[in-house]
């Protein structure tokens, strides 16, 4: 099965129909906090990914704060660094 991506830029995923099917139930069964962990785990893996393929410095800033979860930048906001970022989700330096 070939699922359809959620945001411009995402690639497509192709997974067995049965998975699709048992992650739309752990999504139906798990508790918000469940939930909330699930995906800051997803987002540390996409940039773990986009890390080790060397592609971070590819990413907008709007692309960043996707991954982060963070909201529109604000005039008076400052950058973050990589291991500011890495910081914030937990991740080792």
């Amino acid at each position: 099965m070939t699922a359809q991506p959620t945001e411009p830029d995402e690639p497509l995923a192709q997974v067995p129909a049965r998975e699709l099917r048992r992650l739309r139930a752990l999504a139906r069964i798990a508790s918000p906090q469940e939930l909330v962990e699930a995906e800051e785990a997803a987002r540390a893996e996409e940039l773990d990914a986009l890390e080790a393929a060397g592609r971070t410095g590819e990413l907008s800033e709007q692309q960043a704060r996707r991954i982060l979860d963070l909201p529109a930048r604000r005039g008076d906001e400052k950058y973050l660094s990589a291991d500011e970022v890495r910081r914030r989700l937990g991740l080792p330096r």
